[in-house]
């Protein structure tokens, strides 16, 4: 085609860098599918398409930078000693549960097997607010010694 080299040329203007092919590529794709297109509005239409995918460009390398630099949001993998950690805490939590009141375990209980707070509150006549409220307060201590004795200050 010949708005190509112009296209890739306006894509590393823009700071496309080395996947200004790519970006001028999915422009040409995108153009070719586009059913109304008039030819003499082509270029325009062109360079309008590939300017908004640099933009993406920039925007995407910028977030995923970010996520590079936030190494805690990034996924990380678990080997055995996260397994034993999760376990021990498990345990820890367990017991400190297990000293809560009975509607409070129902609630975790119901939490543990994947409830909302909306279903919550309806099947007891409240609003889910105040039964996430009731949740979090009367766990709050639970969070913090289990914390605490993985050594985080929360």
């Amino acid at each position: 085609m010949a708005h190509r080299p112009r296209l890739v040329a306006l894509a590393a203007r823009m700071g496309a860098g080395a996947d200004a092919e790519d970006v001028v590529q999915d422009a040409l794709l995108r153009t070719a599918t586009f059913a109304g297109l008039v030819e003499e509005r082509a270029w325009p239409f062109l360079a309008t398409v590939t300017a908004r995918l640099v933009v993406d460009h920039h925007r995407r390398t910028a977030r995923d930078q970010a996520l590079r630099h936030h190494a805690a949001l990034m996924p990380r993998p678990h080997g055995f000693e996260d397994a034993v950690a999760d376990w021990d805490e498990a345990r820890r939590a367990a017991t400190l549960i297990a000293r809560l009141g009975p509607e409070i375990r129902h609630l975790v209980r119901l939490r543990m097997e994947g409830a909302t707070w909306v279903q919550i509150g309806v099947a007891r006549g409240e609003s889910a607010a105040a039964v996430e409220m009731r949740y979090r307060r009367a766990t709050a201590p639970v969070r913090r010694a289990v914390n605490r004795a993985a050594g985080n200050r929360r």
